[in-house]
């Protein structure tokens, strides 16, 4: 069976958003999931515009995993036991579209091949939710009390991880042009790589999952190759290691006002450690990147710094500034009995 996936924040984006896009299949159904409170799972199926099956069930679990596992993955099958060759997967909001597709996959081995990634929203909507410091449960996105993420962390990996972005307009919010616009420009700078259209299936990308994997990996950095005014992404590399508590004093500086930041820090005394930079909104972080390796990995090469910073102010003097101002001095690397040279390969 193949399939559309589509992800979202809301489910107003979500289902605007698969009715556009199963409008020309005519006869292709939809499928869309809800997660409701104590666990309270309800599936909806859709045929040209018309409800054919609805149904409720308690999972024991009550998480998104168990809506893949327990109740999407066997509703495809058996619709592709009826002789449905394609379905449109409505995910519920905060449900990653890596997660699920792996979970299909896991479940039902060579039973879906999935055309397009698609991530539904209102650009208007971005800013404010890449910002948004609540939790997704906090902020009324999804009933699982657990999950911890914020809005902008779900919504930058969905853009990071889908091949196309599907904007939407709500009947029942009126659409500011100004925001709008705003919202189009900063997801050019967020994923460069995606086609972002107005919903409807002609205009979805071919999904290549190794490419956005890639994407996804952590302290991958894909930048676009031209400002969105007023956004914009500044690119930085230091090839020396950095002072760990200067650059720990440096982050919070660098990154105040960055609606997201990522890349890779070569630190001082941890010469085999890549630290994956990762920060969207009010909230940075800082993970295991993996070894450096000699072969060319993302445009890297071996051990290196490699930030890349969007915003809609940024003072590129002051970041490199600061950032610059973390490397190791020449004393610093000379008394460093914890740094090693970098191969001849780095370059």
């Amino acid at each position: 069976m193949h399939l559309v996936i589509l992800t979202s924040l809301d489910a107003l984006s979500r289902n605007t958003a698969a009715a556009l896009v199963a409008g020309p299949a005519i006869g292709a159904p939809v499928v869309l999931h809800d997660l409701l409170d104590g666990g309270v799972v309800t599936r909806r199926i859709h045929r040209n515009d018309r409800i054919v099956e609805r149904e409720s069930r308690v999972l024991e679990h009550g998480c998104l995993s168990c809506t893949v596992r327990f109740d999407l993955a066997p509703a495809l099958l058996r619709l592709a036991s009826e002789g449905v060759e394609r379905a449109v997967v409505g995910l519920p909001p905060g449900t990653t579209a890596e997660n699920a597709i792996d979970g299909l996959h896991s479940i039902a081995p060579g039973a879906f091949v999935v055309d397009a990634v698609a991530l539904a929203l209102r650009p208007e909507d971005v800013e404010d939710q890449l910002w948004d410091h609540h939790t997704l449960f906090a902020s009324g996105y999804t009933a699982v009390p657990e999950d911890a993420r914020t809005p902008g962390e779900f919504l930058m990996g969905e853009l990071l991880f889908a091949d196309t972005v599907l904007t939407t307009v709500s009947d029942l919010l009126p659409t500011d042009a100004a925001l709008d616009a705003r919202g189009l420009q900063l997801i050019g700078q967020l994923a460069p790589h995606a086609r972002v259209s107005a919903a409807d299936a002609a205009t979805l990308a071919r999904h290549d999952y190794g490419a956005s994997q890639a994407r996804s990996l952590p302290g991958a950095v894909l930048a676009p190759t031209i400002a969105s005014a007023p956004f914009r992404t500044l690119e930085h590399r230091i090839t020396r290691p950095l002072h760990p508590g200067r650059f720990r004093t440096a982050l919070g500086a660098v990154s105040e006002g960055c609606c997201f930041v990522r890349g890779s820090v070569w630190i001082a005394g941890m010469p085999d450690a890549r630290v994956a930079v990762h920060g969207v909104g009010p909230r940075i972080s800082l993970g295991n990147g993996g070894p450096w390796t000699a072969a060319e990995r993302h445009g890297e090469w071996c051990r290196g710094t490699h930030l890349a910073l969007t915003g809609d102010a940024l003072d590129d003097d002051d970041i490199t500034g600061l950032l610059d101002a973390c490397a190791l001095t020449d004393d610093e690397l000379r008394s460093s009995p914890a740094y090693s040279h970098p191969t001849s390969e780095n370059h």
